[in-house]
């Protein structure tokens, strides 16, 4: 920076104090007191002040004290020494700008300042960043902090106008190059700090430092083929750019790593426009200022790139921008933008924006139906994910035939993004793909808040047999018709005791209609927070409608309870959330449950079918026993609460303690499992 142009300016800034009349009359104590202590060691002025009056003998002339007895001849003396000090070398002399001045400038041209917006952001930056300027300002205001008043005097600029630019909705505060708190009183932002200690070459320079370079897509179009409605955004982007349409915002919303932002390039890259992620310029001071001023970050790229053709701007996690006002304790919590200015904003962009949320349920309704297009992210079906899987083992020459890729798009539900961390982890290491298995398994844990996801238990050795369940429908030939007739539009409530293979159906069902199974139980649905419930159960169906599969809720009587018994809002809800859900569905949907005669009575009726499971007839309990162990006509006509899941349980003990081939110890089991669900008798009293 240079130093001598410093000084000057500075001096400038002194030379509007003192020939401010006014503003002299007012501080006459202070302003004598700076010039006769404090003005020699900032400036080494030549020019000294001495009244004609005063004798030859002037060394001890001390103008406060003459300031005392004298005021007006005191006031003149200090207007004659401002008019010498103005005389002198480093008030006239032509210096090389330093590097601030010249940052400022660029600044200027950038964001379209006007000249008394430069000049004051450059006397606030040297007011917070200059230790010499800071240093004049408090000697001449020997108590008190600068007041706007002061800072007008200081930059001879009017008090109306000053205190406009310092208000919170100015350009300055706009663009996030300046801070104004609720008193008035005005700071910089760690942004603009660094245009007082970094030299920048060009404007090119700045707007690069503040913009980032253009996105590159990773991804082809085809990779997202398997997005219904892409092509209707694509459309919608390139009318945008040939007709050069004001208001034009894309919303990509859905659960983390399923493609939002590697689509919004490959999008933006299909149209031949440039994308700028804002706030995004990696390691510096903009990118951590995302954090609290993402909203003047948008506006400031705006004006950055208003010149530029087909240019689209991406705002990545812009929840904080579009959320609802939210309140901590009965505190409105702090927002980048008030809601007027994100609404303006939606109508009258220049620029094409795409926004990135996780979740729409806290955005403002008010700013959902200002979006151009919405497009829901989820993640891919399984066949999807088979070529996913199939194209990045490839891509990293792994193993990449369909037989892997279909195993591990069975096992893995996860989303594009886990994919590709996966086996990019792998390859650093260079690994196989038992090392992309143990990978996904971590991946999937964290994904899971660190629990472990359990597999299905499959029998693979024991295939499912629906002629074993005892059932008031023939559950085989209305799995036939119900898959020869092609229908998916129906439900089914599956009822009665624990372990009759109510679950193991579904299952079944699933594999003969050819649909993927998604199976929520309990924890997959209750939430901890009021009207979290209802949204998990919206979800679940979602989920299912989105991957056209067949939906089970095990214990379906914790969400469909009769609401005449309930004594809470939200049991109440959960319930009509439940039938509402049920009735709007297209898909397969089976609820399971051991307490039919618990269900609230309106649900009933929206079940298509309705299927009760008893214990094993006598004939079901000896091919049971043959099927599970292969032993034929067994007699077990004394065990008569037994259910499939027993012998599943019995099944899985021996195989542990090595006597499946020993047929009596196989029926003392099942006649433990048998006593194991007998009431137990409870005595009143010692008897």
């Amino acid at each position: 920076m240079s130093e001598n142009f410093e000084k000057q300016k500075i001096l400038s800034y002194v030379l509007n104090v003192l020939n401010n009349q006014v503003y002299v009359r007012q501080n006459l104590k202070n302003t004598c007191e700076w010039l006769d202590e404090k003005c020699d060691n900032y400036f080494d002025c030549p020019c000294k002040i001495k009244p004609d009056k005063v004798g030859k003998d002037d060394m001890d002339f001390n103008l406060a004290d003459y300031a005392k007895r004298h005021k007006k001849d005191a006031r003149l003396l200090v207007k004659k020494f401002a008019e010498d000090l103005a005389k002198t070398a480093l008030a006239v002399r032509h210096y090389k700008i330093g590097h601030l001045e010249r940052n400022l400038l660029y600044l200027q041209q950038l964001f379209a300042l006007k000249d008394e917006e430069k000049e004051f952001l450059g006397f606030v930056i040297r007011e917070k960043c200059d230790s010499l300027f800071r240093s004049i300002l408090y000697d001449f205001k020997s108590h008190g902090d600068m007041t706007i008043y002061d800072r007008a005097v200081f930059l001879n600029i009017k008090p109306d106008t000053l205190f406009k630019m310092c208000k919170q909705d100015c350009a300055l505060n706009r663009l996030g190059l300046m801070e104004t708190d609720y008193d008035g009183d005005v700071d910089i932002s760690r942004l603009t700090k660094r245009f007082y200690f970094q030299k920048f070459d060009s404007i090119d320079d700045i707007r690069s430092f503040l913009v980032g370079t253009p996105c590159a897509p990773a991804l082809q179009w085809q990779d997202f083929k398997h997005i219904e409605q892409i092509d209707v955004v694509k459309n919608i982007m390139q009318a945008a750019k040939t007709k050069k349409t004001k208001g034009i915002n894309i919303l990509l919303y859905g659960e983390p790593g399923t493609g939002k932002t590697e689509f919004a390039k490959t999008l933006t890259a299909e149209v031949a426009a440039s994308l700028y992620a804002v706030g995004e310029n990696p390691f510096t001071v903009v990118e951590e200022e995302a954090d609290t001023n993402r909203f003047a970050q948008l506006l400031r790229t705006q004006m950055i790139l208003q010149k530029d053709k087909d240019v689209v701007l991406l705002l990545d996690e812009a929840d904080d921008v579009l959320e609802e006002d939210d309140y901590f304790f009965g505190c409105k919590k702090n927002k980048s933008a008030t809601k007027i200015r994100v609404n303006r904003l939606l109508e009258t962009n220049r620029q094409p924006i795409i926004w990135i949320v996780n979740n729409i349920r806290r955005v403002d309704k008010a700013y959902l139906r200002r979006f151009t297009y919405a497009l829901n992210f989820t993640r891919p079906k399984k066949t999807v994910r088979e070529e996913m899987w199939q194209k990045s083992l490839q891509a990293n020459n792994l193993p990449a035939d369909a037989a892997t890729a279909k195993k591990f798009a069975a096992k893995y539900s996860l989303s594009p993004a886990f994919i590709a961390s996966a086996v990019k982890s792998v390859k650093l290491i260079g690994g196989g793909l038992s090392e992309v298995e143990q990978t996904l398994d971590v991946l999937q844990q964290v994904y899971n808040n660190g629990h472990k996801v359990k597999e299905e238990r499959k029998l693979q050795k024991i295939a499912f047999n629906p002629e074993l369940l005892n059932t008031d429908v023939n559950l085989t030939t209305f799995a036939d018709k119900i898959t020869a007739l092609g229908k998916m539009n129906f439900s089914l409530c599956l009822y009665g005791a624990s372990g009759t293979g109510k679950s193991a159906f579904a299952q079944y069902l699933g594999e003969q209609l050819n649909l993927p199974v998604l199976k929520k139980k309990c924890s997959d649905l209750i939430g901890p927070y009021v009207g979290e419930t209802e949204h998990r159960i919206a979800e679940a169906f979602e989920e299912a409608k989105e991957r056209g599969a067949l939906l089970i809720f095990d214990e379906a009587d914790s969400f469909l309870q009769d609401r005449n018994g309930a004594f809470r809002n939200w049991e109440v809800t959960q319930v009509n959330e439940m039938l509402t859900q049920m009735e709007q569905h297209q898909y397969p949907f089976v609820c399971t449950t051991n307490l039919m005669d618990k269900l609230d009575k309106a649900s009933l009726r929206r079940f298509t079918f309705k299927v009760k499971y008893d214990y094993l007839t006598p004939n079901q309990r000896s091919r049971c026993f043959e099927h599970f162990f292969n032993f034929q006509n067994v007699d077990l006509s004394h065990l008569a609460t037994l259910t499939p899941g027993d012998f599943v349980v019995v099944h899985d003990k021996a195989e542990i303690i090595g006597c499946l081939s020993d047929k009596d110890e196989l029926i003392k089991m099942l006649e433990q499992e048998q006593q194991n669900k007998m009431p137990v008798e409870h005595h009143i009293g010692f008897i």
